[in-house]
């Protein structure tokens, strides 16, 4: 079979070069067939594939001890691991977005995969690798082996794989992907076999862990969370202790928390974070981090639901406590709030959306306003510095002999050229 593929694989990318859509991969299975054309039209060059691998050693370990899949592994690599097959294997798990945390087996394997970049912290989903068995499995959803010259990507020829997704047992969401990888042997159904029991017992365990926690004694509970995003340093304050929060995290937890109350399917999350085609199963993979952060530091007085996502639990943000004050007209206290943009770090639409209302909505009402002290310490904040209608109406404002006047005099010129 693979030397009938591999003639075929030229044929093939010639007759389809053109836009031919839909023509089938001569002697493929239907699957394989599918997914080679899912990556022909994102304009995968089979030949030059290349995964993206993480650059930093240390966010691979903080993804490990985050992501659910930690505490069942060595279950994992008891079932795959004992050479079950009679033949050297990988066992690689990945998360929901494609990126393999763990690759343990066979030394000689390990190297040679190396080579392709089948490693910890490399990601493998379809969307930027083509058809593999981690990949394909999660852009599918179910379990699947893909042998030798099935691999969309040519450096992957000479390796055969079966992997299967792991999902949550009281979600249904996908973790990620339990995988083996090495020779032909592994491209066999007995091998998928394998996994789809290995990834059984996975499950099982995960869900006798849920049950537990379930039963064991309620912890006393921290006072309600606060996000604070006011600013370049992100935060979520549990108990009076505020801990830093990644951007991306930040950003998910306050597009969540602005609304709207029915939730945000994953495709909807995405185009809030990113107007540059974010695919929907990264979100995934953000979100079930975000669980795992959430479950640490909140104590589960904070989660989030399955799709479409929405807060469990109260959350109070500083930015919302701003928009509050602003519309209930309690503007000095509002313009005292302001100790920075809202995440000035973001590009995320839905922040830039929120960041520019804000700003317009805090604006009008210190201008529309009687409280000079209000728009004279608005002035002096970055967003209105350099505002000459805020400048010009602070002059009109402020009467001869006011304390802050000569600063009002001293804006409006420079302002004024």
């Amino acid at each position: 079979m693979a030397g009938e593929l591999t003639r075929a694989r030229e044929d093939w990318l010639a007759s389809t070069a053109g836009g031919a859509v839909g023509t089938p991969l001569p002697g493929a299975r239907e699957l394989v067939s599918s997914s080679w054309w899912r990556a022909r039209t994102t304009g995968l060059d089979p030949d030059r594939v290349l995964p993206p691998v993480l650059a930093d050693p240390g966010d691979v370990r903080t993804r490990r001890e985050a992501h659910p899949l930690a505490a069942v592994l060595p279950t994992a690599r008891r079932l795959l691991l004992a050479e079950p097959l009679g033949v050297p294997v990988l066992m690689a798990v990945s998360d929901a977005d494609g990126t393999l945390l763990w690759v343990e087996g066979d030394a000689d394997l390990r190297r040679a995969a190396e080579r392709m970049a089948f490693t910890e912290g490399a990601r493998w989903s379809e969307d930027v690798v083509g058809t593999n068995a981690p990949g394909t499995a999660l852009a599918l959803g179910r379990p699947v082996r893909v042998r030798s010259a099935e691999h969309y990507a040519t450096a992957v020829a000479g390796w055969s794989c079966s992997a299967a997704p792991v999902r949550d047992p009281l979600t249904g969401e996908v973790l990620g992907v339990l995988d083996l990888t090495g020779g032909d042997d592994l491209g066999r159904e007995r091998a998928l076999e394998f996994v789809r029991a290995a990834v059984g017992a996975v499950e099982a365990e995960l869900r006798v862990v849920a049950l537990r926690r379930r039963l064991a004694p309620a912890a006393p509970g921290p006072t309600t969370p606060r996000l604070t995003v006011l600013g370049p340093a992100p935060a979520l304050e549990v108990s009076g202790v505020a801990r830093p929060l990644s951007l991306r995290h930040s950003e998910i937890l306050l597009l969540l928390s602005k609304g709207p109350e029915g939730g945000q399917s994953a495709a909807q999350l995405a185009a809030d974070l990113d107007d540059r085609h974010l695919a929907p199963v990264s979100v995934r993979a953000e979100v079930h981090r975000l669980r795992a952060v959430l479950a640490e530091r909140t104590h589960g007085a904070l989660d989030l639901s399955a799709a479409p996502y929405r807060l469990l639990g109260t959350l109070r943000c500083d930015v919302l406590e701003l928009r509050d004050a602003v519309r209930d007209g309690r503007v000095r206290e509002a313009v005292r709030a302001v100790t920075g943009a809202v995440l000035p770090g973001s590009d995320a639409p839905g922040v830039r959306e929120l960041r520019e209302e804000l700003l317009l909505e805090l604006r009008a009402c210190v201008l529309e306003g009687d409280d000079d002290q209000a728009l004279l310490e608005f002035s002096r904040t970055p967003a209105a510095r350099d505002d000459v209608v805020v400048a010009r109406d602070l002059l009109a404002r402020l009467a001869p002999g006011d304390p802050g006047r000569a600063e009002a005099v001293a804006r409006w010129q420079r302002l004024r050229g």
